[in-house]
């Protein structure tokens, strides 16, 4: 594991987005180690301080929390390499239940690696 990687869950996973693709779905379909793409939206009219992670087919499958968005967003706008990957997708071992993410973050950018088992 790199020595400045850090795991973060993610928030918003349970609902769909706006072109109506399904977060859960996508989750569904995410392995450890895939990429991940983190986007600012400054124009969120919820939060104009959102950031979204997307996964590499380009399908939005949560936000980060706000507290980390503020943190993260912040270094994003001033250049600052944000590297993302799934470290684990929650509940993918429970038929039927929701899914949520879990992600390793790299802000000097490396890429993430995933912990040894």
């Amino acid at each position: 594991m790199g020595w400045n990687d850090f795991r973060l869950p993610a928030c918003g996973e349970r609902h769909d987005n706006e072109d109506g693709t399904s977060r859960q779905a996508e989750l569904a379909l995410l392995t450890p180690g895939d990429e991940l793409n983190l986007i600012r939206e400054p124009l969120n009219e919820h939060d104009p301080m959102a950031v979204a992670i997307f996964t590499s087919r380009g399908i939005r499958v949560g936000y980060l929390a706000r507290v980390r968005a503020i943190w993260i967003g912040s270094k994003m706008d001033r250049g600052q390499p944000v590297n993302a990957i799934v470290e684990r997708v929650k509940g993918a071992a429970l038929p039927g239940s929701p899914l949520g993410l879990v992600m390793r973050l790299n802000m000097d950018g490396e890429e993430p690696e995933l912990p040894s088992a």
